[in-house]
């Protein structure tokens, strides 16, 4: 007998294959600041510009630069301002954080789920951006292949009041999160493509689970890897079940990425400013 959740994983992959499932448009302001921040000769004041000509991006821009996470003795009253506090990357970093969550995270009736997914996104581009920088490798892209690792299951989130309509409430939580975790990596492959991702982000969504699958990028993919199962311990959700300090400290993509154990340690003690980079982005 079929399952309510294989079920429903067999009708997300249904419309995954015919490419029904319903994809938003990225935002003009993030693919602005991804093309800007993949050229050498980008600057403050075309970065400003490009966040300026969204205004709810560029006050939210500037509530993150003023959260405790980054905020300074005398708070940011400009963009440029901000942009010379935090640096270039970081806001970028911020902006695409901002554009996406505003696009993919803000579905009111699945808020809950939404919230929990965006807040293990942030931790996983977190975490992400710090191996990269442990293992001293170029962390620009690092935090974008952490961020939008899972972003296929808020496409399907996103598409469950369309593919279940009045069925929806009859499913449980846990019915859905299996669908999802089953068709997510699919789903996040559409999305990069019609995205126009940068190949090694397209390649983290892809390959997360499975980095030996991975054909140009599998340090990343380990990367991320790793970087999923620290957000899942620095802040457990009904997502996954949250592995132990002790299961982080022999991971299996250690030695793949060539991670010392002091280094493991000073990721572990990273958690609370983790966390409260992730409040500043909620």
């Amino acid at each position: 007998m079929e399952t309510a959740t294989s079920s429903l994983s067999r009708l997300f992959a249904r419309l995954i294959a015919e490419r029904k499932i319903e994809l938003p448009p990225m935002p003009g302001t993030a693919a602005e600041v991804m093309n800007l921040c993949q050229q050498e000769t980008t600057d403050a004041a075309k970065l400003s510009a490009v966040i300026h000509s969204d205004q709810t991006i560029a006050s939210n821009v500037l509530r993150v630069a003023n959260s405790a996470a980054y905020a300074g003795q005398v708070p940011c009253a400009s963009l440029q301002q901000a942009v010379s506090r935090l640096g270039l990357q970081l806001i970028t970093e911020i902006a695409m954080a901002v554009s996406v969550r505003g696009r993919m995270f803000a579905n009111a009736e699945c808020a809950e789920l939404l919230a929990a997914l965006w807040k293990h996104s942030v931790l996983t581009g977190f975490f992400t951006k710090e191996i990269a920088r442990a293992r001293r490798r170029n962390v620009e892209i690092a935090f974008l292949c952490g961020l939008l690792h899972d972003v296929g299951k808020a496409v399907l989130v996103n598409s469950v009041d369309r593919v279940l309509g009045k069925n929806r409430l009859e499913l449980p939580v846990s019915e859905l999160l299996s669908a999802l975790d089953e068709q997510h990596v699919a789903a996040g492959a559409l999305l990069a493509k019609e995205w126009k991702l940068p190949e090694q982000v397209d390649e983290a969504i892809q390959c997360h689970h499975a980095y030996a699958s991975a054909k140009r990028f599998g340090d990343m993919a380990m990367t991320v890897n790793l970087a999923d199962s620290l957000a899942h311990l620095t802040a457990p959700t009904l997502l996954q079940e949250a592995p132990s300090e002790e299961q982080i400290r022999g991971h299996e993509v250690l030695v793949g990425l060539n991670l010392y154990p002091d280094q493991v340690e000073a990721l572990l003690r990273l958690r609370e400013r983790a966390l409260a980079v992730t409040e500043g982005m909620q």
